[in-house]
């Protein structure tokens, strides 16, 4: 039994047929029926019956259903980090949280790269917690996440951060201050980061705290349409003080929370991994430029 088999099980389980199972896997219903088969003949259990209303699952199909998404799970990690462990010295894959680039600049590890060219260097995008579990997965050797995180297994260290500001236009009452507290957007039409990004989530939650309703009239996966909305007056933009540098600001102003909030970026791989010659090289590369 392996990941693949326990996979094709899954899918004839929730799809209740083998053809649609065979089409979500990409490979045939003859391939598909010969796994489960084998799979019964393994386990000496029958796992399905066929029905007028498809694939119906056992009991012995039921029990095995609600296990194996977990199975799976232990099994790719062991098949991740033993491949993992055999490339430490050929390969580096990076995970950076949604927006982490605009602070972290992408020419560091890119230049990195140029430095290592015996490494194959991989970089790419995530959200925030996507990042996290693909460190805690084996399916990268080390990741920017946004904010603290208190996982045992991983080592952590700030790697950047800013203030959180709100994007204030001109004409509006709070233009003139100083800075801002929470208590005073009660009933402001806001502009927020999406779900993708951790700044939305700290957000939500601290107005929670606060006990304050943010009024989210409009979320975006781009920074410069924070700062547009904002300048054509559709709303209040919450927003990392570096947009402050991206753009002109011309009858927009960037003003500091009474609360403190800031955003930053941390650097994190996981302790049985940081003494791999690949995460060692980075890290070390990171404290030097960084």
């Amino acid at each position: 039994m392996n990941t693949k088999d326990l996979k094709c099980f899954q899918a004839v389980y929730e799809e209740k047929s083998v053809s649609r199972a065979a089409r979500r896997l990409f490979i045939t219903p003859q391939g598909m029926s010969k796994i489960i088969r084998q799979l019964e003949e393994e386990l000496q259990a029958s796992l399905f019956v066929r029905t007028a209303r498809g694939m119906e699952a056992t009991e012995s199909g039921r029990f095995l259903y609600e296990r194996s998404e977990r199975v799976v799970r232990q099994l790719e990690e062991i098949e991740n980090g033993l491949r993992q462990l055999e490339q430490r010295g050929e390969r580096l894959r990076i995970g950076c949280a949604n927006g982490a680039l605009n602070l972290l600049p992408l020419e560091v590890i890119l230049e990195f790269g140029e430095a290592h060219p015996e490494l194959r260097l991989e970089w790419r995008e995530y959200p925030n917690e996507q990042v996290k579990t693909k460190l805690l997965n084996s399916e990268i050797e080390y990741g920017f996440v946004i904010g603290e995180w208190g996982e045992g297994a991983a080592r952590v260290r700030k790697i950047t951060g800013c203030r959180i500001c709100l994007l204030v236009y001109q004409g509006h009452p709070l233009y003139g201050q100083e800075q801002v507290n929470l208590r005073q957007l009660e009933g402001e039409p806001l502009l927020l980061m999406n779900e993708s990004f951790h700044l939305y989530h700290d957000f939500m939650s601290l107005c929670a705290v606060q006990g304050v309703r943010p009024n989210v009239v409009a979320k975006t996966a781009d920074g410069a349409g924070l700062y547009r909305l904002c300048s054509r007056k559709v709303g209040l933009a919450v927003a990392p003080e570096f947009f402050r540098e991206e753009f002109s600001m011309d009858g927009v102003r960037a003003l500091p929370f009474e609360e403190g909030l800031r955003w930053e970026v941390y650097g994190a791989c996981m302790r049985e991994t940081e003494s791999y010659e690949n995460i060692r090289m980075f890290d070390r590369y990171l404290r030097g430029r960084l």
